[in-house]
């Protein structure tokens, strides 16, 4: 499968090394402009999937590069993430036909989700609800908020021939379900700000949702074996990928 492209447009070169890299390690490809004019230029080159812009930069700058890419209507050609230090301006491109707005002050982990979430709204080729066709690879939805266990839990899945998507941020998996159909849903038990449980509770009421098994899994001790939970149909006392890729295989194949 072909990686998502995305752009990212900024002058600052630590901040092009560690979002850079992070997106990376989230499996994208990654081009780089540090001013409007090479934005344009690799633009020439390559369409990207998504653009992350900065507002203030040398010479062009964010704005009048954003109305360069937009049509005489003001809707850019592109996915747009304004991604940039000047969080005061959220109100402006509020009104505004870009994807996103993020401060750079906003936690790291919130950017991936904001990516993602654009992402799977912009994507066109995968159609909503589709169950996976008989032979193709089954795909399993995990949400765990903690990043390095977040990435090491899909490659575990994905080497182990699963289609995985693992996401951040529990409020998008209701869209993830509806733009992936997914064969199962890993759910973490401890959350920052909710539970599993309560997420799993929630959805009986997605209708999208429903006939899809759901694994609760607890690597903190919080929770035991025999806890009464809500729409879970198996609670695992591990978050160690083995253990879970056991359990998956054992519900789904």
């Amino acid at each position: 499968m072909t990686p998502e492209c995305i752009l990212l447009i900024d002058d600052e070169p630590t901040l092009q090394l560690t979002v850079g890299d992070q997106l990376r390690m989230e499996g994208y490809e990654v081009m780089s402009a540090t001013t409007g004019d090479e934005a344009l230029q690799i633009l020439r080159q390559k369409p990207p999937d998504l653009i992350i812009l900065d507002i203030s930069m040398p010479g062009m700058s964010g704005l009048t590069l954003l109305k360069k890419l937009s049509s005489p209507d003001g809707k850019p050609r592109y996915p747009i993430l304004i991604f940039t230090a000047r969080d005061n301006m959220a109100p402006f491109f509020n009104t505004m036909n870009v994807e996103g707005f993020l401060a750079k002050t906003s936690d790291p982990s919130l950017l991936m989700s904001e990516v993602k979430r654009i992402l799977l709204k912009t994507k066109k080729t995968i159609p909503a609800s589709t169950p996976s066709a008989p032979g193709k690879k089954k795909t399993v939805l995990i949400l765990e908020d903690e990043p390095l266990l977040n990435k090491r839990l899909e490659n575990s899945f994905i080497a182990a021939g699963y289609d995985a998507i693992a996401i951040l941020d529990h409020r998008l998996l209701g869209e993830t379900i509806a733009a992936r159909a997914p064969a199962i849903i890993l759910l973490k038990a401890v959350l920052s700000g909710t539970t599993g449980n309560a997420i799993a509770a929630a959805l009986v009421d997605f209708p999208k949702a429903r006939g899809i098994p759901i694994i609760l899994f607890d690597g903190s001790g919080v929770y035991k074996r025999g806890d009464k939970f809500i729409n879970v149909d198996r609670f695992v006392e591990s978050n160690a990928p083995a253990d879970l890729l056991k359990t998956v295989a054992g519900m789904i194949g």
